[in-house]
């Protein structure tokens, strides 16, 4: 048995995890299971919708939602698009005491169509936008942190299949700006930061991580890379799926799991491309995926769904091939490309 870093093993095929809380999401400490033992993924189920984006400034896509707790109050960014028209994106905000009940409180800091009565909190800067597409705000809980960044995340241009990508900071998550002018990675050279992208502060390790897409022998796919000031990180390297098949990845979602942070979880989408058939006919929303068919195949003949996976070093996964998130018969707005993606960030909701 290999252990991560971190686990001491005190005697051949022992190890001692102190105090430490540890989750049956892996085998690595297992040394065997027989009979009817097994570990068994378990899905979330549906509930009501909280929070409808339905004001104009949100436009026709709200996508890439990052959620977390901070200071007595669930905080939520979330991506707008103009994906028909000017192809514009926006960050907007709402906030909540419980997870449940939400407000998009009017913040008057982002001008849209002559108003700024809305919850508009980012647009990047510039013409390109640059820092606003797959934006993923998170609370800094490094020491060292400086309190004018102590909100921080990466962006890319709204063009994002051919922009770089750029470390952005607040200082109360409300008021963004550039860390610096020059990208942090290069679009191309260092990944396809056409997704949402993701970075956060490893207190176990002392270190950020970020996580992009990028190219791999499969095609989409996920890497990451390290940084110790959040401006300069190392070159990026892939995820590696011990065991698992050859998959489209993406959206990738991985955060140290708060209740015990040496542990990785992570929630990434699953690209499946195929032809247009006969079958497709007999799925829910025909006249939407036409639509999209219409206008380039695969959207509206490729299906995406959630998967879960977990890690004790950032770049090892284990990953489950069953799905976490997945189309059903019984909703709308799950069997089309692009749907059944999983938020950033994990909160707890009062129990019934």
């Amino acid at each position: 048995i290999e252990y991560p870093r971190g686990y001491e093993v005190k005697q051949q095929n022992t190890v001692d995890i102190g105090s430490r809380r540890e989750l049956l999401v892996d085998d690595v400490l297992l040394e065997e299971m027989t009979g009817d033992v097994e570990l068994r993924l378990h899905h979330p189920v549906p509930r009501e919708v909280v929070l409808e984006t339905d004001e104009p400034w949100e436009g026709n896509a709200c996508i890439f939602v990052t959620v977390f707790q901070d200071e007595g109050r669930v905080r939520v960014h979330y991506e707008g698009n103009d994906f028909n028209e000017s192809y514009l994106m926006w960050v907007c905000y709402a906030e909540s005491d419980d997870g449940l009940t939400w407000r998009r409180p009017e913040l008057g800091l982002i001008e849209h169509e002559g108003s700024a009565s809305n919850n508009i909190v980012w647009q990047g800067v510039g013409p390109k936008q640059r820092g606003v597409h797959g934006f993923s705000p998170f609370r800094d809980p490094n020491p060292e942190a400086d309190p004018k960044a102590l909100y921080k995340a990466v962006g890319g241009e709204r063009r994002a299949t051919r922009g770089d990508l750029y470390a952005v900071g607040s200082p109360d998550g409300l008021h963004w700006s550039l860390l610096q002018e020059a990208p942090i990675l290069r679009q191309g050279v260092h990944g396809k930061f056409d997704s949402q992208t993701l970075a956060f502060w490893d207190a176990v390790r002392g270190e950020y991580r970020i996580y992009v897409r990028a190219t791999g022998p499969h095609g989409r796919d996920i890497a990451t890379a390290t940084s110790t000031d959040f401006v300069n990180w190392t070159d990026p390297v892939l995820l590696q799926y011990p065991g698992a098949p050859g998959e489209e990845l993406y959206t990738n979602q991985v955060q140290p799991y708060y209740r015990a942070p040496h542990i990785y979880l992570g929630f990434p989408t699953r690209y499946v491309e195929r032809k247009w058939t006969p079958a497709i006919e007999a799925l829910p929303e025909l006249e939407a995926r036409r639509t999209r068919a219409e206008r380039l195949e695969r959207l509206g003949a490729a299906v995406t769904d959630g998967l879960f996976m977990t890690s004790r070093d950032g770049q090892t996964f284990k990953r489950w091939g069953e799905a976490f998130i997945r189309p059903g018969p019984q909703l709308e707005g799950n069997w089309v490309y692009g749907d059944n993606y999983q938020c950033w960030g994990m909160i707890e909701t009062p129990a019934n």
